[in-house]
């Protein structure tokens, strides 16, 4: 009798002591999936902000190809304006020299007409007076005094021709240097126009700088959090394999998970680009497209460990299983159940809609064991 309520006593402590452990063990693995919800939470947003800061850096860089090309053909046109800057100064080069043999041309014969004449009216080497008595006859003089007139003016119309080449040559010079003004004041014009451009790519420049530095910085930083997601995973494996968490883990899991409603398939297990992000992620459930306040059911006999907001799911429950496995079901209109409320395979849950990072009414399904996603096989 008495070796009886001592082995009874005995069972009692040890009932106590292994109720105590498993307790800890859950308050700990608790724990350890609260702040791996956090981490993965963290992950989702710090993702969300690279995607935002890719999208920004593929914006400003089209901005700033738009503005290169404008740079391109400003520096274009600046080229093209100064070589018709240089050849119209060349031009008003080449005219001033024309202008000046025709003003040495001009200067000359009009001082041998000023010479001949003088020497004609007033000059002591021919006169009219030395034609005269220098001609044999009547018509001697005569022809004498025709040819010296007829050589003076020959004189005075080779110089008006030469004074008309000459006022035809200044117009031309006056012509050409407007021309070359008006070039020379379109090629500060386009220098102006260039080096705004320029600016205006330089600073998109350090706006694209600003947004890769930022972006490495939140890659930085999410790989860090994605190896804090990993210790938290691989410490909840390593306290689900010891003799306690097998112990808990041992109760196992009879039976199977019914998909939470009827629907169709929108998004599959695995990697896909983000409908939202844009992002070639994985994606870790699927996606059941559903009218909005669809009844969603318990994929299988579990206690409730999370209800309420999340950032990406909107409101969310996560079910706790037998066997290490739990489930969770996203974007849900409303939310029937709460923590710690132990449901049966069925039973409704919540109902549907498009709460949190959602394109639309639908139910996202997810099958977890020791708080690692895998492919619930719908």
């Amino acid at each position: 009798m008495r070796d009886r309520r001592i082995r009874a006593r005995t069972a009692i402590v040890l009932a106590v002591i292994l109720l105590s452990q498993l307790c800890a063990l859950a308050a700990k693995k608790a724990s350890l999936d609260t702040r791996l919800g956090n981490v993965k939470q963290r992950i989702k947003a710090v993702r969300y902000k690279i995607h935002v800061k890719e999208s920004q850096r593929r914006t400003e860089l089209g901005k700033l190809a738009i503005i290169q090309s404008k740079l391109e053909d400003a520096q274009d046109r600046l080229n093209s304006n100064k070589i018709k800057l240089f050849d119209a100064q060349a031009d008003l080069a080449a005219t001033n020299r024309r202008l000046a043999i025709a003003q040495r041309n001009l200067a000359r014969h009009q001082e041998l007409l000023r010479r001949r004449i003088v020497e004609i009216y007033e000059g002591d080497d021919l006169t009219y007076l030395d034609v005269v008595l220098g001609s044999s006859d009547m018509w001697t003089f005569l022809s004498r005094a025709y040819y010296l007139q007829r050589i003076v003016a020959a004189d005075a119309a080779l110089i008006d021709q030469i004074n008309q080449e000459k006022k035809s040559i200044e117009a031309d010079k006056a012509r050409q240097a407007r021309r070359v003004a008006e070039i020379a004041s379109r090629q500060r014009q386009l220098v102006v126009e260039r080096d705004a451009v320029r600016s205006a790519a330089d600073e998109k420049e350090q706006q694209i700088s600003a947004i890769e530095h930022d972006k490495a910085a939140m890659e930085r930083l999410l790989a860090e959090m994605e190896a804090e997601e990993q210790a938290i995973e691989e410490q909840i494996r390593r306290l689900q394999s010891t003799p306690e968490g097998r112990k808990r883990v041992a109760k196992t899991f009879h039976g199977s998970f019914m998909a939470p409603c009827s629907g169709r398939l929108t998004c599959r297990f695995g990697y896909r680009v983000h409908p939202i992000t844009g992002i070639y992620s994985f994606h870790t459930g699927v996606d059941i497209a559903v009218p909005t306040g669809t009844p969603v059911r318990a994929a299988a006999d579990g206690t409730v460990v999370k209800a309420g907001w999340n950032r990406a799911y909107g409101w969310m429950v996560i079910i706790e299983h037998d066997g290490g496995y739990s489930t969770l079901y996203g974007h849900n209109s409303r939310l029937l159940v709460n923590v710690g409320d132990n449901v049966r395979q069925g039973e409704v849950i919540a109902n549907s809609g498009s709460t949190g990072w959602s394109t639309g009414p639908n139910v996202h399904y997810q099958l977890m064991r020791y708080g690692k996603p895998i492919n619930p096989g719908l």
